[in-house]
């Protein structure tokens, strides 16, 4: 398969025009090729992923966090950054990162949550003003209102992570916004619309204070709510690829969340790992 036919597919459905401004999306790293076969699909890049591509032949890894983010001035192995990119150019392996326009999809980052977490969608958070269909973050409720207590326990067992959260203005939680990874520039637009919960991650101690008592804010952590995206953009390479054009697509069981919890941390990570093991397939 042509890595411009791949670039060209994911544009067509996450434009590159709908990430954040300043997003470092797309082509990451060429590494010399025009064609590739073997594909792994991943959360972020460290070495165990390269080495995990390495081992099942892979030619291109699809990455939802970028590797290149800060301009590079140069590349060699005294930092985390070059010592990867090294380690990709010399085994041949090219990168594509799909991140915020995924984020922006209306079956992205966000709605991923939503749906675990039971809500009926209901709109953006905020819309995209020039592209249709396409926004940050969702708004959805639920059928039947449920208790703070309740929807926390939600978002713990399906985040597999503890939780920061404040207490709002109702005991009662039905309409929720979500914003998958560092959302808090979106408070505004949350207390805009009204809603009893907003759900998103890197929350400091200021912007809880800033809602307290007038929306509750929960934090489950940042991979923890974007744990789930590396399955959705394996349905979306089912869906939109025929299986003659590659030899197969592997999605990667790396765990490559840097976070480590106190007390009782084995088992919230033993949770993460599980969900990558169950969810791991190759097609």
């Amino acid at each position: 398969m042509k890595i411009k036919r791949v670039l060209d597919k994911i544009n067509e459905f996450f434009p590159m025009q709908t990430a954040m401004q300043g997003d470092r999306i797309g082509l990451q790293l060429q590494s010399g090729l025009e064609e590739v076969s073997n594909i792994l699909i991943t959360m972020e890049v460290n070495g165990k992923v390269v080495d995990e591509a390495i081992a099942n032949n892979c030619e291109l890894i699809i990455s939802f966090h970028p590797l290149i983010f800060a301009p590079l001035t140069f590349v060699d192995e005294s930092n985390r950054v070059g010592t990867l990119v090294t380690k990709l150019i010399q085994n041949k392996i090219a990168l594509i990162t799909i991140h915020t326009n995924f984020d922006s999809y209306i079956e992205g980052t966000s709605k991923i949550l939503s749906d675990k977490l039971g809500l009926i969608y209901d709109s953006f958070l905020v819309a995209d003003p020039k592209i249709p269909n396409y926004g940050m973050g969702i708004i959805g409720h639920f059928e039947t209102a449920v208790s703070e207590e309740l929807l926390l326990e939600k978002v713990k067992n399906i985040c597999n992570s503890p939780l920061r959260f404040n207490r709002g203005s109702s005991k009662e939680i039905q309409k929720v916004a979500i914003v998958g990874g560092s959302g808090t520039s979106f408070m505004a637009e949350a207390l805009k619309n009204g809603v009893d919960a907003f759900i998103t991650a890197d929350v400091t101690y200021h912007r809880f204070h800033e809602v307290d008592g007038k929306m509750m804010l929960i934090d489950p952590g940042h991979y923890e709510m974007e744990q789930f995206v590396p399955v959705g953009l394996l349905e979306f390479f089912q869906n939109n690829f025929d299986k003659s054009e590659y030899g197969k697509i592997v999605l990667s069981q790396i765990r490559t969340n840097p976070v480590n919890y106190y007390p009782d941390g084995d088992s919230y990570e033993n949770a993460q790992n599980k969900y990558l093991i169950n969810n791991y397939k190759w097609i």
